[in-house]
């Protein structure tokens, strides 16, 4: 497996732990190659600034694919 770096129109718009948690979905197969640059390019269009791992979290949710986090007492 490759290992995905961040491109100049990339770089400081997510936070640290926003661009962990990609690579941590496609390290453990939740996403694929594909999957994964579909989900970078959308937080990148919805997203003004920085990308926060909440924000993510949401765009995830809103796409129906799990971040791998327990959800209970989460409010949706």
């Amino acid at each position: 497996m490759t290992v995905r770096v961040q491109g100049p129109h990339e770089h400081g718009r997510f936070s640290p732990e926003a661009w962990g948690l990609l690579l941590a979905l496609r390290g453990s197969g939740a996403l694929d190659g594909p999957e994964l640059e579909q989900v970078i390019e959308r937080a990148l269009a919805q997203f003004e600034g920085r990308i926060a791992i909440d924000d993510l979290r949401a765009l995830l949710d809103g796409a129906g694919l799990d971040d791998g986090q327990a959800t209970s007492g989460r409010v949706h």
